[in-house]
C-alpha cells in the first residue's frame, strides 16, 4: 500500500476528529518528510484538507473522499479544486488561467452527482 494510501486511510478512520502531522507519522511509522510531502500533494489534489484548531493543524479526508467513493454534488464545494489550487490569486475573467479553461475544474464539475 502506497504512503498516499495509508494516510487516506488513516484519516478516514479518524472522521470528523482529524490527525495531526505527529500522529500520522508516529501511527504510519513513516518519516515525518514523506509523510509532510504526501500530505502536500493530496492537499493539491483536493483529496485532503487542512483545518487550523488553535495552535494545531488537523488534515481531514474532503467531503467528496468521506463517504468512500460516492460521487459528491455540486452544492458539496469541499472537492473544488479551486480551494487547493495554487493559480487561485491570478485565476480569473482575462487572465492567463480562467475558470473558463481549467480542466481541473471541468473533471471535477463532470463527476459530480447533479440533482
Amino acid at each position: 500500500m502506497s504512503v498516499a494510501d495509508r494516510i487516506l486511510k488513516a484519516l478516514r478512520a479518524a472522521g470528523n476528529k482529524g490527525l495531526l502531522m505527529d500522529e500520522l507519522t508516529s501511527d504510519l511509522e513513516i518519516d515525518a518528510e514523506k509523510v509532510a510531502t504526501t500530505i502536500e500533494r493530496l492537499m493539491t489534489e483536493g483529496q485532503i484538507m487542512q483545518k487550523q484548531e488553535l495552535e494545531r493543524t488537523k488534515y481531514f479526508i474532503t467531503g467528496q473522499m468521506a463517504r468512500d467513493g460516492e460521487a459528491p454534488g455540486l452544492s458539496d464545494l469541499n472537492g473544488c479544486p479551486c480551494f487547493h489550487c495554487l493559480k487561485i490569486n491570478k485565476c480569473g475573467a482575462r487572465q492567463p488561467d480562467s475558470p473558463l479553461s481549467c480542466s481541473r475544474l471541468e473533471e471535477w464539475i463532470l463527476s459530480s452527482e447533479l440533482p
